[in-house]
């Protein structure tokens, strides 16, 4: 009898489902990849998880969890040999990890859905294959009716044809921050992967390192950056370009050069939107601040937002809604830095000072935010 094993319910063009599924090869963890039309998906995940968001993942008890965020606390919390890291890195980690979540979803979406020409053969083909389609006119047909929806998602998120050389431009010159920090080091932190590179994967793969117009820019531009997608996605935690290293990670108290240039690009592009996201949220609550926990953020349950913000970048103004889930995950590294000791929090707050993004450690939300039965709600 085969032994039960963790299924990961995603597709190979889905970026949370890059970002869950790195964690798990990475780590040598057992897993069968599975897509949306698998039978069991339909008779119990999405009944269980009652989110159609991928990735889910089912442990092997059966037991549903869905959000790459918490599939990937679920495994650290069960695999003790994962890689994690502690103190004042361990802040930096999950900044990235909210960076690559949240902020990474312009350029991601901008780069899969506005270069049409170059991408939607490729785009239509992923879509008409997750759905099992039987034959070509199907998966056609498919794939431009999601085409079409996910393309409505892009004015949203701030991606307008005003702010498309700001987005370019920011995601271009974090390419090159990371295309140099890679010639020193296998992984963002050190010498094995975290929760950054995670993170990172996600936009960094399923969008930008291998729809047909993007690829092409990462292998030219940041050939580096291709290298660690490649290192990201073997199952051998160690690679030919840095051998007999150990699973060390850098020093929170002495960041590389090459690191604290890649964080100062993401505070760049991550503090103005969160700092006009908790401004939003102020606001919000001020009408709602009687409202019982529990109450989902949003009656829609999906993308929940706190109303239009603005915000400068590249010397551009972006409008975009604001993104419940932005301030849900800069929740876990304000969290994770007041638990910290002394002097762990005061290398953090020196960090986060040198690269400009103190806010993201002093800015207090008017109410925590929860996920409840799968759906981002007050707490």
């Amino acid at each position: 009898m085969t032994e039960p094993t963790i299924a990961l319910y995603g597709a190979p063009c889905s970026l949370y489902t890059a970002k869950a599924r790195a964690c798990l090869r990475k780590n040598a963890i057992p897993f069968q990849e599975r897509f949306q039309s698998h039978p069991r998906y339909k008779q119990h995940v999405l009944p269980t998880a009652r989110n159609h968001r991928i990735p889910v993942m089912e442990r092997e008890d059966g037991t549903i969890i869905q959000d790459s965020t918490l599939i990937i606390d679920d495994l650290e919390t069960r695999f003790p040999a994962i890689p994690r890291t502690t103190g004042a890195l361990r802040v930096v980690d999950l900044f990235i990890e909210a960076f690559a979540d949240r902020s990474l979803l312009k350029a991601a979406m901008h780069y899969r859905w506005n270069f049409p020409d170059e991408n939607l053969a490729f785009i239509r083909g992923e879509f008409g294959r997750i759905l099992r389609y039987s034959d070509q006119a199907q998966w056609d047909s498919a794939g431009m009716s999601i085409a079409g929806r996910m393309s409505s998602y892009l004015p949203p998120l701030g991606i307008t044809t005003d702010s498309i050389p700001a987005i370019e431009g920011a995601y271009l010159k974090l390419l090159d921050a990371l295309n140099a920090h890679f010639f020193h080091y296998p992984y963002l932190l050190g010498n094995a992967p975290s929760r950054a590179d995670y993170g990172l994967m996600g936009p960094l793969y399923a969008h930008l390192g291998r729809d047909p117009y993007p690829v092409r820019i990462m292998l030219q531009r940041a050939p580096l950056v291709f290298r660690w997608v490649e290192r990201m996605n073997a199952s051998e935690r160690h690679s030919p370009e840095f051998p007999d290293t150990d699973d060390s990670f850098v020093d929170a108290g002495a960041l590389p050069a090459t690191l604290v240039e890649v964080l100062r690009r993401v505070a760049l592009e991550y503090v103005p939107e969160f700092e006009a996201t908790m401004a939003a949220f102020a606001r919000w609550h001020e009408a709602k601040a009687q409202l019982p926990a529990g109450t989902p953020v949003s009656e829609k349950g999906d993308q929940p937002s706190f109303g239009m913000i603005a915000y400068e970048l590249e010397g551009r103004t972006i409008h975009q809604a604001s993104g419940g889930h932005t301030l849900w995950m800069n929740q876990r590294v304000t969290d994770t830095f007041a638990a910290l000791q002394h002097d762990e929090k005061a290398k953090a707050e020196a960090i986060f000072a040198e690269i400009g993004a103190s806010p993201v450690l002093s800015l207090k939300a008017p109410r925590r935010l929860s996920r409840l039965q799968n759906t981002l709600s007050l707490a």
